[in-house]
């Protein structure tokens, strides 16, 4: 055989490992990372467990959040004790200033100052008394200013640090109440997969449903309420283009239909287009499938007048491929991603004064702000 020909052989033989090794599952070392939804579909007693599983997981989340946020309040109580003690001791050197500007008023040494003044004859000498008289006034002045200003400034970092070790104080409450919550629904999991059929294939697939919710289900989830959140900052835009704004007098009233508030969010992302919001009695939701992941939203509106006035939504139910999420991941999402309508983006002397949601529609009532 000749060498060209060996190399042919040589370059044919590469080729077929390496469609092999292609072609192949687990061939390769390094699989896709990249899921395409949860495609388990788990009995009743799984779904469960898996329920069960998801809650540990969040509020595990939920507790390294709050450890953080007890970290960085121990921190700022540290720091502004420490600012504290430093002005306190700064404070009493200005004490003693003004205490001796005190003593001199008190004890009329000011007063014969300006007496020496005016029995001055010489008018040279009137005026360096009436220098030495200026500067001496202005700087007792500056002595009671710098003593007030301290003094005010003492007193908010006092309060300051009372704030901060309430606020301490309620994070390690819930810290506790948290932990010894996320502990009593670890022992029930642990017990109910123990109880199961089959412990060991109970646990696989809850560790492969962790993973999944880990890795992607959550960034999902966020990437649809951050798309929701992007289209309700434009929703004032819509209702002045729609003619969904009417006018009687002083009062307004905007009136959205439920296929009108699907329509638009469809046309501000197509990532629900696969998507239908429903407005029910007191209530809106929003229910639909993408990537993989069926997602069901609930959640109700309520006024609010600080810092504006505006309409928040709150998430009653989050439920993902059937799981509810708890509380804390409600309230997370809700912090992170405002969902709210804010009537002064579109006439800016108006103000929401009542919101109602009834069947197939959603009525805002607004009036002049004066």
């Amino acid at each position: 055989m000749s060498l060209t020909q060996r190399a042919r052989y040589a370059l044919l033989g590469l080729a077929f490992i390496l469609l092999f090794s292609i072609a192949a599952p687990g061939a390769t070392c390094a699989e896709s990372t990249v899921h395409t939804g949860w495609i388990k579909k788990p009995t009743e007693a799984q779904r469960k467990l898996l329920q069960q599983s998801l809650s540990v997981t969040e509020l595990t989340k939920e507790i390294e959040r709050i450890a953080a946020k007890e970290s960085t309040a121990a921190g700022e109580r540290r720091q502004t004790e420490d600012t504290l003690r430093k002005q306190a001791a700064a404070f009493d050197q200005k004490r003693e200033q003004a205490g001796r500007v005190l003593r001199a008023y008190y004890m009329g040494e000011r007063d014969m100052l300006l007496q020496a003044l005016l029995s001055v004859r010489d008018e040279h000498s009137i005026w360096l008394l009436f220098d030495y008289y200026q500067f001496l006034f202005r700087s007792d002045q500056e002595i009671w200013v710098t003593y007030s200003e301290q003094l005010k400034y003492l007193n908010q970092l006092r309060d300051t640090l009372a704030l901060t070790e309430r606020e301490l104080s309620q994070v390690k409450q819930q810290l506790i109440q948290q932990r010894n919550r996320v502990n009593a629904l670890q022992q029930e999991l642990d017990t109910n997969v123990a109880n199961s059929s089959d412990p060991e294939a109970m646990s696989r697939l809850i560790q492969q449903f962790t993973s999944y919710w880990q890795n992607i289900g959550i960034f999902e989830v966020r990437r649809h309420f951050r798309a929701l959140a992007d289209a309700m900052h434009k929703l004032p835009d819509f209702v002045k283009k729609s003619g969904n704004l009417q006018i009687d007098g002083t009062k307004y009233t905007i009136t959205i239909q439920e296929e009108e508030l699907n329509q638009f969010v469809r046309e501000q992302d197509p990532i629900f287009e696969q998507f239908s919001f429903r407005f029910q009695e007191g209530s809106v939701s929003a229910e639909g499938d993408s990537a993989g992941l069926s997602v069901f939203v609930q959640g109700h509106y309520t006024l609010e007048s600080e810092p504006e006035n505006r309409m928040l939504f709150h998430v009653d139910r989050l439920m993902i491929n059937g799981l509810e999420l708890p509380d804390t991941t409600r309230s997370q999402l809700e912090e992170e991603f405002d969902l709210g309508f804010y009537p002064q983006r579109l006439v800016s002397f108006i103000e929401a004064t009542d919101v109602n949601v009834e069947d197939k529609q959603i009525t805002v009532h607004l009036s002049m702000k004066w």
